[in-house]
């Protein structure tokens, strides 16, 4: 069965599911000393060893508003079945106040890189990642429609994680998947980060390792580039 998730200001979407928009503020000892606002997006990266190879891709079609502000990308594939990406766009601006924008946009996602230790391909029809930096901070919104392969709740919180058995119950898990991830230094600064879908291989090891990432931007009001899309 298929999913729409939308994390948007709090707007119910006829046969979506929604979550509330998120925003950061720095700690109250006030915003460091650094340069205009930045913000960065890219549709998608992939890291990880499958059967002892390795294969890093990525990011695939980045913007940054003190770089290449518009990038696109055609059909994406990487590896055999690892991950195809089918193309999209992202937008890296400031404005007239000098507040900086992120805006990824996909177009379809899949990956069937867990089939071969019995797990299900994980698709998605459209993904898009937004950020934005204000006088207060950064907020984000982040919207995945037609997702399969996962079983997603109606209210689909921040960092919302599923977990993808192994078909022997004994077995280590396949995957662990966080959607809607938020990514935040501590304490707060300002600055956030959306990633849509996070796939990190065989969490507890096994004959594969490392991520996928799906959609990602991140908006720093002070100057800090926020570029790598991990939590950790």
């Amino acid at each position: 069965m298929a999913h729409s998730v939308r994390r948007a200001v709090a707007v119910a979407f006829a046969g979506g599911l929604t979550a509330a928009l998120a925003t950061a503020t720095p700690a109250a000892a006030g915003p460091p000393e650094q340069s205009a606002a930045t913000a960065a997006g890219f549709l998608g990266a992939v890291d990880v060893v499958v059967d002892g190879e390795p294969l890093a891709v990525g990011p695939i079609a980045a913007c940054d508003v003190e770089g290449q502000q518009h990038n696109e990308s055609g059909l994406f594939p990487v590896g055999k079945d690892v991950a195809d990406f089918w193309g999209g766009t992202s937008d890296c601006t400031r404005d007239d106040e000098g507040n900086a924008h992120a805006d990824v946009d996909g177009r379809y996602f899949s990956t069937g890189v867990l089939r071969e230790w019995g797990g299900p391909r994980i698709r998605v029809s459209s993904f898009a990642a937004r950020c934005e930096t204000t006088s207060k901070g950064s907020s984000t919104v982040m919207e995945l429609d037609g997702v399969y392969g996962l079983t997603l709740p109606e209210e689909v919180p921040s960092n919302h994680t599923v977990t993808i058995p192994a078909p022997n119950e004994d077995d280590p898990p396949l995957a662990k998947v966080v959607v809607n991830e938020l990514v935040a230094p501590q304490p707060p600064d300002g600055s956030l980060r959306v990633n849509a879908l996070r796939i990190v291989l065989f969490p507890e090891g096994g004959p594969a390792s490392g991520e996928i990432l799906v959609g990602s931007v991140g908006c720093d009001p002070y100057g800090a580039s926020a570029d790598s899309g991990r939590a950790d």
